[in-house]
């Protein structure tokens, strides 16, 4: 009779794509505002989950647009359906590490205190840092 000993255990990486890791309401533990996020919070990544959707929002004068809501729509101008409410926090980041299909584009919407800001066109991946600060101006709100 010949005996197998089996090890199992879970990598680092691993556990951090089952760790759920989304931006609350005046919470304040984010971090490297206007960054990408997804440079960190991704496979293999040294960031707490794997986001899906995560950016840094700003009031037209760069001051700090604290506890934005950020809504994902599947027709532009807030039409059809809400696909996701991602809300902001303290430190004017918005984050989630759900899973989100961008197969047929969702068009974000920012609001503040009843004022919205439209993205006119789709979106197809969830970093929005990666744009937003880098090739094109930074998500703004007044």
């Amino acid at each position: 009779m010949v005996s197998v000993l089996v090890i199992v255990y879970v990598s680092c990486n691993h556990s951090k794509e089952l760790t759920v890791n989304n931006s609350l309401y005046n919470s304040s533990k984010s971090h490297n505002m206007g960054q990408n996020c997804m440079s960190c919070h991704k496979k293999g990544g040294q960031g707490e989950g794997w986001f899906s959707v995560a950016g840094t929002a700003y009031h037209t004068d760069n001051s700090t647009a604290q506890n934005v809501t950020v809504k994902l729509y599947s027709q532009p101008d807030g039409a059809g359906n809400l696909v996701k409410e991602i809300p902001g926090d303290l430190l004017r980041n918005f984050f989630i590490t759900d899973i989100m299909s961008f197969r047929t584009g969702l068009y974000p919407v920012v609001e503040f205190n009843g004022v919205k800001s439209y993205m006119s066109s789709s979106i197809s991946i969830g970093s929005c840092n990666s744009c937003h600060g880098v090739s094109t101006s930074k998500i703004t709100i007044d």
